[in-house]
């Protein structure tokens, strides 16, 4: 026997299991489909366009949330002054913190997606 024809039939013998997520149809073709580097790109393109997420307020709300919130315990119990800091002083700059990050975020979550959407536009050509 041939060393093509002792892997021939050790591949038939032993039949590689259909990878996670495929379905098994039993024809080379769709074997070659599944297992191919094509079908790697093309996850890695469905991926990529899966994950792009338009911007909105309420991430960046919630991000803008949790920065204020460390400014706050920052400035009112790790910062050492002259004098203790005043509750409210501490709490007005959260706000403002609060505010501008919110803003700031959001502006960069939209820059960002245009210049993807730009990208993959230009891709697509």
């Amino acid at each position: 026997m041939s060393k093509k024809a002792t892997r021939r039939a050790a591949r038939q013998a032993f039949p590689k299991a259909p990878a996670p997520g495929t379905k098994a149809t039993g024809t080379k073709s769709a074997a070659r489909k599944s297992t191919g580097s094509g079908s790697a790109a093309a996850r890695k393109g469905n991926a990529r366009t899966q994950t792009l997420k338009p911007p909105n307020w309420k991430r960046a709300a919630i991000q803008g949330g949790v920065l204020a919130a460390l400014y706050f315990v920052v400035i009112q119990f790790l910062w050492k002054g002259s004098n203790t800091p005043n509750v409210w002083g501490s709490l007005l700059i959260a706000v403002v913190g609060f505010v501008a990050y919110t803003c700031i975020a959001y502006l960069v979550d939209r820059f960002n997606y245009n210049r993807k959407l730009r990208k993959l536009k230009g891709s697509a050509k």
